[in-house]
């Protein structure tokens, strides 16, 4: 019985690796033919690489025992995947922000303002990045194209920001950068730069990154920034962030002035690209009740992709 369960296992463990070779195989031969999505192809053909190299090097060992045949399959899947995902991850991973830390304040505009329909959003965000360029940069955009952002590439901008094009990016009620920290250490400012991008008038704030800043790896970045967002009369507000590199350990904070008037505060990470396996995500209010509908948190272990959308949509009482 022991004998003949012994070879039935066999059948079984070599048709399984017939099986994963074949997948592999159609996976390189699609990842070929999908050259116009890189991303899919690229992660096909990795994904296929990883099942061929695994099932070769088990087929080539099927004179071992069942229990050694079993353990050889895991370790070969475990090594063949490290092999052909390794290259890949290390490089993203030493260019990504990590300890990603995103907070927002989010109130009603104080009387007399110019804006009434558009409420105050101040940001503070931080994180801490390996290497920084000579200058960094961040850049408002007034335009209703979102496209207009992608003209904002490079590891030197900060942060990307669109306000609606009948808004002045100039008028520090409208837009303000406020410090901008390196290891504690205020950078200086230089003259604010303009640029017509996608139909939209762009703000760029420049600042200085001094050499011996640049001489060590490591640095953990501070920013502050107020912008506005048009509410009106909206039973609900939808506030996103979206990351535009690789990020790591990613926490997003919203609190919502009680003002407002909200009613309920839903939080949405549904939206993510995540690098891996994405375990561990949470997705709650800060609060209990009855505080619940004034404060949201999303905490993000594991790595995001560049894309990845967190939201926040507050409904509210407008009578």
């Amino acid at each position: 019985m022991t004998v003949s369960r012994e070879r039935q296992l066999r059948k079984i463990l070599a048709l399984v690796n017939t099986l994963a070779l074949t997948v592999g195989l159609v996976c390189v031969v699609t990842a070929a033919l999908l050259t116009h999505q890189q991303v899919l192809a690229t992660v096909l053909s990795l994904i296929g690489g990883a099942f061929v190299s695994a099932a070769a090097v088990t087929l080539a060992i099927g004179s071992l025992t069942v229990r050694e045949t079993t353990e050889q399959v895991d370790s070969a899947v475990l090594r063949g995947m490290q092999d052909v995902l390794g290259p890949v991850r290390d490089p993203l991973f030493a260019g990504a922000l990590s300890a990603y830390r995103y907070d927002c304040l989010l109130s009603p505009a104080p009387g007399g303002d110019a804006h009434p329909d558009y409420l105050y959003q101040s940001f503070r965000i931080s994180y801490r990045i390996e290497a920084l360029p000579e200058t960094v940069t961040i850049a408002c955009l007034a335009s209703n194209d979102d496209a207009g952002l992608d003209g904002f590439t490079g590891p030197e901008c900060l942060l990307r920001w669109m306000i609606d094009d009948n808004l002045d990016p100039d008028d520090p009620k409208i837009f303000t950068v406020g410090a901008v920290r390196v290891d504690n250490r205020e950078l200086e400012r230089a003259p604010a730069t303009h640029e017509t991008i996608a139909g939209g008038r762009a703000r760029i704030e420049h600042f200085s990154v001094p050499r011996d800043v640049q001489a060590t790896a490591g640095h953990l970045v501070e920013l502050s920034v107020t912008a506005r967002k048009f509410a009106g009369n909206d039973r609900r507000i939808r506030v996103q962030a979206q990351v535009f590199r690789h990020v790591t350990d990613a926490e997003y904070r919203l609190t919502v002035d009680p003002a407002l008037r909200p009613t309920r505060l839903s939080v949405n990470a549904s939206e993510i690209s995540a690098l891996g396996a994405a375990h561990g995500a949470s997705v709650r209010a800060t609060f209990p009740e009855p505080f619940n509908n004034t404060a949201g948190l999303i905490q993000l272990p594991f790595p995001l992709q560049p894309g990845s959308v967190m939201a926040f949509t507050i409904d509210r009482d407008v009578a």
